[in-house]
């Protein structure tokens, strides 16, 4: 399946909130300061191709908590955390994995 056919796909509409949009700049800003500005831009493409994809399948992720679900840009690993609702999708935040505490909701 290419890129094209999900884009034809029935989807949901997807909400980055502002708290992950901060996230996401901080975690590119992370890139720049180690001078791989490649990589801050290959991980908002990889950001991106995931949102698309779970607004397509959002049933993809893995189940957390409180109807929260988390799927993982592997290369990067960051979990992308979102709550699917009647019509659109909440992303709610994106975590590295190595960080030492877990995504707090708020």
């Amino acid at each position: 399946m290419e890129i094209e056919d999900l884009e034809e796909t029935e989807k949901k509409n997807s909400i980055v909130t502002p708290r992950c949009e901060k996230m996401l700049n901080d975690a590119m800003e992370y890139y720049m300061e180690k001078d791989l500005p490649e990589q801050a831009i290959k991980l908002a493409t990889r950001f991106k191709l995931l949102v698309k994809i779970i607004e397509i399948m959002p049933g993809i992720g893995t189940p957390w908590k409180n109807g929260i679900r988390t799927a993982i840009i592997k290369k990067y690993r960051y979990k992308v955390y979102y709550r699917e609702n009647k019509t659109t999708i909440d992303i709610l935040g994106i975590w590295h994995t190595s960080r030492g505490t877990e995504f707090e909701e708020s």
